[in-house]
């Protein structure tokens, strides 16, 4: 497994996203939700920016192609410009750039999510991992051992039905007819993991908390002034053409107030 991990330095892919619907005036386009209830077929542009709103880089990817796996071609551009820092909201918070990004010296910063699982369910979390052993241990410190790797690159951890079935937490922890929980922890994890310890260090709240003074307002001017609240164009090479027009402008207008004093 380790010879595995060293072969996949570079930001592996994310997977394909689930195309429900095709545009037949723009196919290229892609079917999301826009709001709570509106759908439609749209453009997804990445855009970042430094500590002082200046637009630095940006990506246009069809509406259906999660922030994940646009990553990519957005931080292509952006290691021109050697960044050290690098400050994304919940939807680069994934395993993959996590180990990216640390590969490539930059520091990441996450915010913090919420764990998942389902309500009266045990969640992940309750489950610990024991690093020297390669493997987990469940509230009744049974044993979860490794099984097998995922195509996605989860390394899957399971329980012995005979240890489970009469477990007083077995309806809290699966429903599987077999009595066996199965856990699962991505190969590139423990990077994840480092990212959260990153997140308590001395300032980077403070950092985070910053987004909503540079590209948050970068993209509110760019959707309430410039016309890119709404996919006005059709094709992905005109719209790149228009986000990248429209950034330019901001950043000439950023320009003009700072010569103007």
């Amino acid at each position: 497994m380790r010879n595995t991990q060293k072969k996949l330095l570079g930001l592996a892919k994310e997977r394909e996203p689930e195309t429900k619907k095709v545009s037949t005036t723009d196919p290229e386009s892609g079917w999301c939700h826009k709001g709570e209830h509106k759908q439609v077929f749209a453009y997804n542009a990445q855009v970042a920016c430094d500590k002082h709103g200046w637009a630095l880089a940006y990506s246009v990817e069809a509406g259906n192609v999660h922030d994940s796996q646009a990553f990519p071609a957005l931080f292509t551009r952006l290691k021109t410009f050697q960044p050290t820092y690098l400050i994304a909201d919940a939807g680069y918070k994934t395993p993959t750039i996590a180990h990216y990004l640390l590969s490539q010296k930059v520091i990441p910063v996450f915010p913090y999510t919420r764990p998942h699982g389902k309500k009266d369910m045990l969640r992940p979390k309750d489950f610990i991992y024991d690093d020297y052993y390669d493997c987990y241990l469940c509230p009744e410190n049974q044993v979860l051992t490794y099984r097998t790797t995922n195509r996605q690159g989860y390394r899957e951890y399971q329980s012995q039905p005979e240890d489970c079935q009469n477990c007083p937490l077995l309806s809290q922890c699966t429903t599987s007819q077999a009595h066996q929980k199965v856990v699962t922890r991505h190969v590139w994890k423990a990077d994840l993991e480092i990212c959260e310890d990153i997140r308590h260090h001395l300032g980077m709240i403070d950092r985070y908390r910053k987004r909503k003074e540079t590209i948050e307002r970068l993209f509110g001017t760019a959707k309430e002034y410039h016309n890119l609240r709404y996919t006005r164009e059709r094709g992905k090479s005109k719209m790149e053409e228009k986000v990248g027009l429209t950034l330019a402008c901001l950043n000439l207008k950023k320009l003009a107030k700072w010569l103007a004093g």
